[in-house]
């Protein structure tokens, strides 16, 4: 699944309080990898709000940018852009990644792993049936019944972090209800990270009929950390992944197991 699914890697940046900019030209990494990819990693540099301000000489686009796995040494190939990739190193589960490169004068690093695959996801209903409601069918009398929330669950006797993506894979999108002359929701939504065995889609989150497929993700604390951040600001110059030395940003390895559900009309 697309890194969008997930979460947009943040970009820093601060200001004192008499409002001057102070700015560091730090190395901004983004990196979500799962087993089977091909190792990958984007760098780009904090955007500042100031026009004033004085990069490093590095080009972002020919770091030497090394990974580090299993007692191996890879060094990874720019594609432009900011963006690298090693075609030779496919990410496999339960095993550690350190990165390193030299930015601004600084030794760069970063470490991840990837962990297991979700054990036991299961599902309460594979498919359910909701009431088109349109401008012309309109509630019908008496009101209708909503099916009950459909339960996910998993084995997680170590409290890790879970998060849920559900995704209508259809070509077209057929409606549940009408939007009117609001935008049409995305046709995908998610749930918040959680260290339960478990959590439930309500069917009013659902947006369309058809086909769905629902990703279980098994996360680091990093990315949680990240999607429940939200004191970054001009003020306050954070980085939730304690995993990045001499940078900010998010370089997390995650896992996944796939179910799927038919929403059909009733």
């Amino acid at each position: 699944m697309r890194a969008l699914l997930l979460l947009s890697v943040l970009f820093f940046y601060s200001c004192n309080d008499e409002g001057k900019t102070e700015f560091t030209d730090w190395a901004i990494i983004e990196s979500y990898i799962r087993p089977g990819d091909y190792f990958n990693i984007k760098v780009t540099r904090q955007l500042p709000f100031s026009s004033d301000v004085v990069y490093s000489m590095d080009d972002i686009n020919n770091l030497t940018i090394s990974v580090t796995c299993n007692d191996t040494v890879y060094y990874l190939t720019p594609l432009g852009e900011g963006a690298y990739i090693d075609s030779s190193l496919i990410v496999t589960e339960n095993t550690e990644y350190y990165l390193s490169f030299h930015f601004n004068g600084l030794a760069v690093s970063a470490f991840t792993y990837i962990p297991a695959k979700p054990n036991n996801f299961s599902q309460s209903a594979t498919s359910i049936s909701l009431t088109r409601i349109d401008s012309t069918s309109g509630f019908p009398i008496g009101g209708f019944t909503m099916p009950d929330p459909v339960e996910l669950t998993w084995d997680n006797p170590e409290n890790d972090y879970y998060l849920a993506i559900v995704e209508n894979v259809e070509s077209v999108l057929d409606p549940i209800r009408d939007f009117g002359d609001n935008t049409p929701p995305s046709n995908i939504f998610r749930k918040s990270p959680t260290t339960l065995a478990a959590t439930e889609i309500r069917t009013q989150e659902f947006q369309y009929y058809g086909t769905h497929r629902i990703i279980l993700y098994h996360v680091l604390p990093d990315y949680a950390a990240l999607y429940n951040e939200n004191t970054t600001s001009s003020q306050n110059l954070t980085n939730p992944s304690s995993s990045i030395g001499n940078g900010y940003g998010i370089f997390t390895g995650l896992n996944a197991d796939t179910l799927y559900i038919e929403v059909k009309e009733q």
